[in-house]
């Protein structure tokens, strides 16, 4: 019970962080200078600045309900109960935060709008849920066509904007796109950078020693596979691992010592499925 609380503590800490630093972006950058967003956020302010009347926040939830139906079908129900509880989040933070930095240069501020969102989005994206809009259908095209998230919500961006060429001058338009695009590229290298895994292969006369030391003294998991040379024909082992980027210098440091003329290859791995060294997102 109490682990249950802690994850869910962690999980709101996460998207109220997320939801914080977006808001912060739309309210003090987006807002002031007319701008528009992509995703339903966008959407929202399209009508938003047709139709003042009615709050930000009531269209953004409006807008929701049936991109929520989407993700309880193709995701998961315990995706849509936290994404649900990270729309209230987002929505309470377009309300309370009141915000502007006045910046006089408009394609300064779309840049910086951008990858302020990138940040928020990457980080809101770590947890088991999302803000609702757009991030519901870019998880629901990640599982789908393995796009990556950015790559997801900039197809969605596009289409907002758009439409929003239709009704807005255009040199807002364009702003916007900027910032879309920044955001796209931050989240992207944000959220997918933070879980990079790397696959290493080792060839070596001394596999076996290698493999033992990694394994029982490293907990590193490690599977042997067996080659041939190309050149002699000599029969060899091969030594293939994926490891945390983190712990490529020790990986190297501790063959490297035992057989100084070890070959290693390290190759990006990024989509990597598996309980221990798995980046797959968790929802």
């Amino acid at each position: 019970m109490i682990r249950i609380l802690k994850d869910s503590l962690l999980q709101t800490l996460l998207l109220t962080l997320g939801s914080s630093i977006c808001a912060f972006a739309v309210k003090a950058f987006l807002i002031p200078r007319g701008f528009l967003s992509g995703g339903l956020t966008g959407a929202a302010l399209i009508l938003y600045y047709l139709h003042p009347a009615l709050s930000l926040t009531t269209i953004y939830l409006l807008l929701n309900i049936p991109i929520f139906l989407l993700g309880l079908y193709f995701v998961s129900i315990r995706f849509f109960l936290y994404s649900l509880w990270g729309m209230l989040i987002y929505s309470a933070m377009l309300y309370l935060v009141d915000f502007q930095i006045e910046v006089p240069d408009q394609m300064l501020n779309a840049v910086i709008a951008g990858g302020i969102t990138g940040l928020g989005m990457a980080i809101i994206l770590r947890s088991r849920g999302s803000t609702g809009g757009s991030d519901i259908i870019g998880v629901i095209f990640h599982k789908l066509f393995s796009l990556s998230i950015g790559t997801g919500a900039v197809v969605i961006n596009i289409g907002v904007l758009a439409v929003s060429a239709l009704l807005f001058p255009v040199d807002k338009v364009l702003y916007s796109l900027i910032y879309a695009i920044v955001a796209m590229q931050a989240t992207n290298a944000i959220y997918h950078g933070m879980k990079k895994r790397k696959a290493a292969i080792i060839i070596s006369n001394h596999c076996d020693a290698i493999a033992d030391i990694l394994t029982h003294n490293y907990q590193v998991g490690i599977t042997k596979l067996n080659g041939k040379g190309g050149y002699h024909g000599t029969e060899k082992t091969i030594l293939f691992s994926v490891i945390h980027r983190k712990d490529i210098a020790s990986l190297k440091k501790i063959v490297l010592e035992k057989d100084p003329d070890a070959f290693i290859a390290m190759m990006t791995a990024g989509d990597v499925t598996g309980l221990r060294i798995g980046n797959q997102p968790q929802w």
